[in-house]
Parts: structure tokens; C-alpha cells; sequence
């Protein structure tokens, strides 16, 4: 019986100190992640990712950041001035599945001065949508000339999201013609023919059509519906914001909660703005009185201008991303920062608010 207890003992003692000796407890917690404004951005070679005025789009579950270069160019020179010393770039493109590491996958639209029949202009606000109809990646931008006609949008087409983008034409948007009495500032532009068109972005909705958002020339920010292969305008357009006492400019177009957001800056080029929107609930409108985005106008959107809506599926949630012209070298137009902004919708008033923090943590799908 003693050998016995003793043998006993010993087959069970590891059982017995697994089941007293303290576990330790496996996290559920996934990693956060989050995105640390204020700071120079850097891609996956630790190079600085040269991307502005930007669209950001998500295809098949990788993001792709395209954007204007400036490299050479610290002033910003635009138009015939950049063309003509070649220091016009072409438009940069980096991937990402996170929204925090990017890789660069190179040069998406040649420089202007290697695009055939595209003029003395330069390339600015590229933004990209795919069509199931052509099966064809389409990017939008605008072309900077001397004067109108020469500032158009213009469409770039490809087979893969990096590209390499190819040059289809400039098309007119349904604006109506552009005369210095029904502009807000007329010294600073010229008139021009209908169609005429500058800042702008693209979005495609659920249903499969897409639509045109752009500043008119007269300082509004309209909204065309796309023809089916998203290739022009149908020329069907609508006032989503309106220019009144202030213009608007660098557009944004996206649909949250419901509701289509159209969104711009003031016009105050490289300078920082505060943002304004209006909302609907349907894409061609009628859209709702403007008002600010950014609660405190003073703050001018934390000195920076708005650029592009992006959507994370993941945590449902919405993100403005801006630029913070001349921050932190007034000298280098191209080392300007990028700042990364929530936007919260309040059901109970019908509002969105743009909300600052340095620290910005992307959303988890529990956390909605």
C-alpha cells in the first residue's frame, strides 16, 4: 500500500502543479494601431513618402496613396513656368495594408512634358476609381495651364492600381461659363469657356456609378455624374457647395453613414483653411446649407488643407487627410507634412465634426 501511494504520487504530481501553479493569461487584445501626426512620414526604405495633394484609395484590400511630387521644384512653379524647366513632375504611388506602412511602387503618371497632347500644364490632385465595365483603373487629375481652357480635367487610364497610368484626354465638367463678374475673385482668374474645371476628386458608389466632385472656376464645388466607363462627364451637374461670400476649393466626395458628404477648403492655395461641407441623401443633391467642418474656423483645420476622404472598413470609420503646406520648411514646398484627421458623424444633430488628435488609433470592428 506504501509503494503503491508512493507510485501514485508520483504519476499525478504533474498534474497536480499544472493545476495550482498560476497561468499566465493569453491577451485577446489585438494590437492597436495608429497613425502619430506631427511628424515626417517615412515608406517601408525609410525614404519620405513624396505624395501631395493626394487620393488614397482602397482596392482589394490594399490602400494606394497617389499624390503630387515636387522634387526640384521648392517653390511650388506651376503651369507653362514648370513645364518649360522640366521640373514638372508626375504623379507618385505607394501601397499599404495598414495605413501605416507604405512601400513605394514608383512613378504612376509619367512627368506632363512625356504625356502626348497634354499641353504646357502640370498634374495636380490625382484620384483613382476602378471600372468593372472596362476593368480598368481610372485616375482622374488636374491639368495646370496658363489659362482657361488650359485648367481642365483630365483622365489617365491603367491596368493595375500602380500602373503605369496612360494619358486619354481633357474633358469638359458641366460648369457653366466663366465670366470675371461671377467670379469671387476675379483678378485671379481669368474667363473661360463652359467646362472648365480645377481641383477636384472622384468617387464611386455602391450602386456603380461615379461622380465628378471640382471647383467650377468660379469658386464653387459642383458634382457631375460620370459617364458609365467613368471615362467623362455626363455633364448632369449640381452646386454642392456653394461659393457665396467665400470660394472653395481642393473637393472631397464620400458616403458614411448614410450620408454623402462633400467637402473643400477656402481658397487660399498652399495656405492653411478652415473646411467646409454640406451633406445629402443622394449624390446629385439637393445638399444642405454649408457649414464648417472643423468646429473652431480659427484653427484653420490645424493649419492644413484638406485633401481626401478615406473609408477603413475595419472599425467603420471615417478619416480626413490633409496637407500642411510649408510645415516644417517654409523654404521646400515637397517636405510639407501630411495630417490625419477622424470625422464623427452626431445622429442626434445630423452633423459631422472633423476631430484633432496627435495620436490617431484606427478603430477595431468592437469598437464602432
Amino acid at each position: 500500500m506504501k509503494i503503491k501511494s508512493i507510485l501514485e504520487l508520483i504519476l499525478f504530481l504533474p498534474l497536480i502543479i499544472s493545476c495550482n501553479c498560476p497561468q499566465k493569461e493569453k491577451s485577446s487584445k489585438k494590437s492597436e494601431k495608429y497613425i502619430v501626426n506631427n511628424t515626417d512620414w517615412k515608406d517601408t526604405d525609410h525614404h519620405p513618402i513624396i505624395a501631395h495633394e493626394s487620393g488614397i484609395s482602397l482596392f482589394n484590400g490594399t490602400y494606394f496613396w497617389y499624390g503630387t511630387n515636387y522634387t526640384g521644384n521648392p517653390t511650388g512653379r506651376c503651369g507653362p513656368d514648370a513645364f518649360d524647366h522640366q521640373i514638372a513632375n508626375g504623379i507618385n504611388v505607394y501601397s499599404s495594408s495598414d495605413l501605416m506602412n507604405w512601400k513605394y511602387e514608383g512613378i504612376a503618371l509619367d512627368p506632363p512634358y512625356t504625356l502626348k497632347g497634354f499641353g504646357k500644364r502640370t498634374v495636380h490632385r490625382p484620384h483613382v476609381i476602378y471600372s468593372k465595365k472596362t476593368r480598368k483603373y481610372v485616375m482622374w487629375f488636374f491639368g495646370f495651364g496658363d489659362r482657361y481652357p488650359d485648367i481642365m480635367s483630365s483622365v489617365a487610364v491603367a491596368d493595375r492600381p500602380i500602373g503605369p497610368f496612360t494619358y486619354v484626354g481633357t474633358f469638359e465638367t458641366g460648369s457653366p461659363a466663366i465670366t470675371g463678374a461671377s467670379v469671387v475673385a476675379p483678378e485671379q482668374r481669368p474667363d473661360g469657356p463652359p467646362g472648365c474645371s480645377q481641383d477636384l476628386n472622384v468617387f464611386a458608389d455602391e450602386d456603380g456609378k461615379a461622380y465628378l466632385c471640382y471647383d467650377d472656376g468660379i469658386r464653387n464645388i459642383r458634382v457631375d455624374e460620370l459617364s458609365e466607363d467613368y471615362l467623362s462627364s455626363t455633364k448632369h451637374t449640381v452646386i454642392a457647395l456653394p461659393a457665396a461670400t467665400e470660394g472653395h476649393e481642393a473637393p472631397e466626395m464620400i458616403k458614411y453613414k448614410g450620408k454623402y458628404i462633400v467637402a473643400g477648403s477656402c481658397t487660399f492655395g498652399w495656405g492653411p483653411s478652415s473646411t467646409y461641407y454640406a451633406i445629402a441623401d443622394h449624390p446629385m443633391g439637393p445638399y444642405s446649407p454649408k457649414r464648417p467642418l472643423c468646429k473652431e474656423t480659427k484653427l484653420k483645420t490645424w493649419n492644413s488643407q484638406i485633401t481626401n476622404f478615406i473609408y477603413v472598413p475595419e472599425g467603420d470609420q471615417l478619416i480626413a487627410m490633409c496637407d500642411q503646406w510649408w510645415i516644417p520648411d517654409y523654404s521646400d514646398l515637397n517636405k510639407s507634412r501630411y495630417l490625419w484627421l477622424n470625422v464623427q458623424y452626431h445622429q442626434d444633430k445630423n452633423e459631422f465634426e472633423m476631430i484633432y488628435s496627435d495620436t490617431l488609433f484606427f478603430k477595431r470592428t468592437k469598437d464602432k
